[in-house]
């Protein structure tokens, strides 16, 4: 409508140019001709449009629900990962104090806070789930190995149970901790042997480079323990391995004395 309404203005304008210059008849029909083409091409782009645009809104729309629908099939897979999640935290607590029980025989100590789900608070279960920081921001990892290897030399060292792990940023399954954010860590790791012809030489790896080391025979202590203080950036990866020489034997772990691998931050 609008497009004729512009046509009829400017044969009007025409008609009026014709009148001042006394223009021939078909020179008057040649330009009316002209502009009645025009408004059609100009009417066949704005239908093409008025499609395009009818077909944008029905795809938008189709995007919409596959978004709601997506939306609400992606909360309802989170929220079975995190049924699952709990129950295999359970399997794994309960399969550790199994083998690791602190009191005599099959009696189990009243003051095991960590193997004992049904005495530790819930808001600490989900933390302990799910990774979720602490209130005041820290990260602080602590784990221990649930049985004991002979590793050999340059091999990472897996601490598969854990004690705590706010910040989610411990794995245990690869025994490496990746720092969340960029800071000042403290590192400790305790190496216990086996027997008397056990000896080790452990070292604390940061991004790559050796930040601590330290050396485990039976026949001094049945232990050795180090600590470094280390500005870790975030991202970058903190793990222990026995050094490339001077192992032999296995490394032990159990109730009378774990061997463990903590962390935190101190700023």
């Amino acid at each position: 409508m609008a497009l004729r309404l512009l046509v009829y203005l400017l044969i009007l304008t025409c008609f009026t140019k014709v009148k001042g210059d006394k223009m021939e008849e078909p020179e008057i029909a040649g330009m009316v001709l002209k502009l009645s083409k025009t408004v059609e091409k100009l009417e066949s782009i704005v239908e093409k449009l008025q499609r395009d645009n009818g077909d944008l809104k029905g795809a938008l729309a189709d995007l919409s629900t596959r978004l709601e629908a997506e939306t609400h099939q992606r909360k309802l897979i989170e929220h079975r990962l995190l049924e699952c999640e709990g129950r295999l935290d359970s399997v794994e607590r309960h399969a550790v104090f199994d083998k690791f029980p602190t009191g005599q025989g099959n009696k189990s100590s009243s003051h095991d806070l960590i193997f004992r789900k049904r005495n530790t608070p819930k808001n600490v279960q989900r933390r302990r789930r799910q990774g979720i920081r602490s209130t005041n921001g820290t990260i602080a990892f602590s784990a221990f190995m649930s049985t004991g290897l002979s590793p050999g030399h340059l091999r990472t060292l897996v601490f598969d149970a854990i004690f705590t792990n706010e910040g989610s940023g411990y794995n245990h399954h690869m025994g490496i901790f990746t720092a969340p954010r960029s800071g000042l860590y403290v590192f400790t790791w305790t190496i216990r042997g086996s027997t008397s012809s056990t000896y080790f030489n452990t070292q604390l790896v940061v991004n790559g480079l050796i930040y601590g080391s330290i050396y485990t025979r039976y026949h001094y202590s049945s232990s050795s323990s180090g600590t470094s203080v280390v500005y870790v950036a975030e991202g970058a990866a903190v793990y222990v391995r026995t050094g490339p020489t001077g192992n032999s034997g296995s490394i032990v772990s159990s109730y009378d004395g774990y061997t463990t691998f903590s962390g935190w931050t101190i700023d």
